[in-house]
């Protein structure tokens, strides 16, 4: 992934999700993954998915005539980046009430609570333990 291209476009997330695990994929596989969601015409598709190759997002295996598409980045990492970026952008303060916000606006099932319970006692723990270290 190019380093000045490291996060996505709206538009470009809408397209990487229907790649993401469903790899890999025609342009026609796309646009019916996706047929629900936007209403774009043919050539949307195939410009989206062309600069999603160009920026390192994506990548394609030609077969024949046909070019499967890939992803060449992780969900995770994308996110990862984005967070980042965002981060960046709201400072200490801003930061502390995006994550706040996040966490209310989600509707967490009880799993997802159990392993954020679990998360703040493994980071409060860490924590301690770095107070306790002679300084």
């Amino acid at each position: 992934m190019k380093k000045e291209n490291k996060t996505l476009t709206g538009s470009e997330w809408t397209v990487m999700s229907a790649l993401w695990g469903h790899e890999p994929q025609m342009l026609s596989e796309v646009i019916e993954a996706l047929r629900g969601s936007v209403k774009w015409g043919y050539s949307t598709y195939a410009t989206h998915l062309n600069r999603l190759c160009e920026k390192g997002f994506a990548g394609y295996r030609q077969r024949g005539r046909n070019r499967f598409y890939y992803p060449k980045v992780k969900m995770e990492d994308c996110i990862r980046a984005e967070s980042k970026s965002l981060r960046e952008r709201l400072g200490n303060e801003g930061r502390k009430q995006l994550l706040l916000c996040m966490i209310e606006d989600i509707d967490l099932d009880e799993k997802d609570r159990k392993e954020l319970d679990a998360l703040v006692e493994r980071l409060s723990k860490k924590r301690g333990t770095q107070n306790d270290e002679p300084t």
